[in-house]
């Protein structure tokens, strides 16, 4: 294991001495290299000296591009903090549909260091170490209200790629992003106390942008760079080094690259759901690769042999944008730094969770420049992605500071759109979009629909944000509750209103009971944001816990496990641990126990009468090992 470091970087050190030997491309020469399947071709929406540095993007309701440069980065360990904030927002538009940029403004300069962004709630969401800034725009004239406000700080950057970033909004309506595993953070409001604060060194978070509150929704993994969310709404992310593809479950401990986690009594963590390894250069598999990872047995040895690219990953997209071919509907899309391309995960239903296998190269840029790290789908349909560019793979030093490429990716079936900007639509449109196959256009309607809720509680908050009309919680409705509905619409138009106002405890029971298993599961997730859990919605946990034959529901239920008082889990941990159908489940048995491993510090002898009901012989082990530690 000590060898990695040294192995990282005498690869590090070889290719960029040979990149060094080789200029970059010019933009237009870069795209003529690249290689896709039949049917895609590749252009080139903006390069230098229009965009440099770029770490982040992401799309506003119109359709632009809103991108952070980072001119304060330096290496992965270093940035020119002492020279002053030097990073830059941008706004770029293709006017004409010809899928280059023609329009191009500075939304605003001097924001230090900028890693991650999003627009929405009259303003743009900016990660900033050590801030979360929220930037107003309330009238969306292009031009900042104020001056940016740090909405949460106590965010590190002991490693310059390990710092927040990933930004996406959640189906739930929540603002989700990453946090890698060499950066140290506590996170909280300005003024919060050291005690009171969030400590955070690698997993997914999230705030609320109307609520206000901050949460780590699973912790673990490497330096994760890319999330997304499938139709199901479940979260997956991709990561560097170690094993590269992740379904992020709430409440979830999964593997570390390094370090420990901070409760010392989970004893194991989840693994990936990547069923191959990715190999480095000349065939050679990271060093121990899973053979070292996972000596558990979880994959064999004979997949450590398959070559299947390159180790580190970044950006993730799942794509969902309805004018790929179908065979790549649902499938994840990622950045392989070191080979400079583009592959495809099939994500395959497995017991409680999935399974990612091979799906195959997408695109080879034929370009040792190349770093394509974040992705996104646009509302063309059409794939987009950021490339670095430069001749240093691993950030240690920065040889070109004037390069960086935005690149679309599109089939034949991507149709160009004009004149778009979703916020002058009325709601009935919006609840419309729930059901686009582009599912662009259902988060951004999902997240309209949102802000107009908000807008209609605090009259005045945001200009030209219109109050929700009073016929919207009923549209929506007839969707949610209608059986026959497609699942996927039915799930989003519930979630829309999970965000918008919340789901009464009747309609949640319903859900609970309702046929399809996604909505189930979503209901016991959304029952469990509220403040209290009231006695019927406790008691139909219980019940589903005891009957529900769904694996997927049960994935759910432990994650709800963690978020009750400890005073009301007993009786649900009792009801979980006595699926013997679980006990070799990938996510289950480890869900279970990290709910039910405070519980035995606060009632050993009833913890102990567990061992006998369960029939999970993981959870029995622990059991006995957490009570006999101190």
């Amino acid at each position: 294991m000590k060898t990695i470091p040294w192995i990282l970087l005498s690869l590090a050190v070889a290719f960029t001495a040979f990149a060094q030997k080789k200029p970059s491309y010019t933009p237009d020469q870069a795209v003529a290299r690249m290689k896709l399947p039949a049917g895609f071709s590749v252009t080139q929406f903006a390069a230098e000296p229009d965009v440099v540095q770029p770490f982040a993007f992401c799309f506003d309701d119109r359709g632009r591009v809103w991108v952070c440069e980072n001119l304060n980065y330096e290496t992965r360990k270093s940035d020119t903090f002492k020279q002053g904030p030097k990073g830059r927002i941008l706004i770029l538009e293709d006017t004409d549909g010809d899928g280059r940029f023609d329009k191009r403004k500075v939304f605003i300069e001097k924001i230090f260091f900028p890693t991650g962004l999003q627009v929405g709630f009259g303003g743009v969401w900016v990660g900033s170490p050590p801030n979360l800034l929220f930037i107003p725009d309330k009238n969306g004239d292009d031009v900042p209200d104020a001056a940016p406000i740090a909405v949460l700080d106590g965010w590190g950057r002991q490693d310059r790629h390990e710092t927040l970033n990933s930004f996406v909004w959640g189906p739930d309506g929540w603002l989700y992003g990453l946090h890698g595993v060499f950066t140290h953070s506590k996170v909280g409001k300005p003024g919060t106390p050291e005690k009171d604060r969030v400590p955070l060194n690698a997993g997914v978070w999230r705030y609320h942008p109307t609520r206000k509150n901050f949460e780590v929704f699973a912790w673990g993994t490497s330096n994760p760079w890319g999330l997304d969310f499938d139709s199901r709404g479940q979260a997956f992310i991709t990561a560097c080094v170690i094993p590269h593809l992740w379904h992020m479950v709430q409440g979830g401990r999964y593997h570390r690259q390094g370090g420990q986690h901070f409760n010392k009594h989970i004893y194991n963590d989840i693994k990936t759901i990547g069923d191959h390894v990715h190999q480095n250069y000349g065939g050679r598999k990271h060093e121990g690769g899973l053979a070292y990872f996972y000596a558990n047995g979880a994959f064999s040895e004979k997949n450590t042999r398959q070559r299947k690219g390159g180790f580190a990953h970044g950006g993730c997209q799942i794509y969902n944008g309805g004018a790929f071919p179908k065979q790549y509907d649902g499938q994840v899309f990622m950045g392989n730094i070191h080979h400079h391309m583009l592959y495809v995960d099939n994500l395959k239903r497995r017991g409680s969770g999935f399974a990612g296998t091979h799906g195959g190269d997408f695109m080879l840029a034929h370009d040792e420049h190349f770093l394509g790290f974040n992705l996104d789908t646009g509302p063309t349909g059409a794939l987009w992605v950021i490339d670095w560019n430069d001749a240093d793979i691993c950030g240690r030093i920065v040889h070109q500071l004037g390069t960086g490429r935005i690149y679309r990716v599109s089939h034949t079936n991507c149709k160009p759109v004009n004149n778009l900007n979703l916020a002058q639509l009325n709601d009935r449109k919006l609840v419309d979009l729930l059901s686009h196959k582009n599912d662009w256009y259902a988060d951004h309607a999902r997240r309209l629909l949102q802000e107009r809720a908000e807008a209609s509680r605090h009259q005045g908050l945001n200009e030209g944000i219109t109050a929700t009309a009073a016929e919207t919680p009923g549209l929506l409705s007839k969707i949610y509750l209608n059986p026959k509905a497609n699942s996927t619409h039915r799930l989003r138009a519930m979630l829309a209103m999970h965000a918008m106002f919340g789901l009464n405890s009747q309609v949640l029971l319903k859900l609970m009971r309702d046929k399809d298993e996604t909505l189930r599961g979503w209901a016991i997730q959304c029952a469990l944001e509220k403040k209290k859990t009231i006695k019927l919605i406790l008691d139909q946990l219980v019940k589903m816990a005891k009957t529900d034959e769904s694996k997927f529901v049960r994935l759910y239920l432990a994650s709800a496990l963690q978020r009750l008082p400890l005073a009301q889990r007993w009786d649900l941990a009792e009801a979980l641990i006595a699926h013997e159908a679980d006990k070799d489940d990938h996510n289950l048995p480890l869900l279970y126990w990290y709910g039910i491993e405070p519980l035995v510090n606060a009632d050993k002898a009833r913890a102990l009468k567990l061992t006998t009901k369960t029939k999970i012989p993981l959870i029995r082990q622990y059991i006995v090992r957490r009570s006999a530690a101190k």
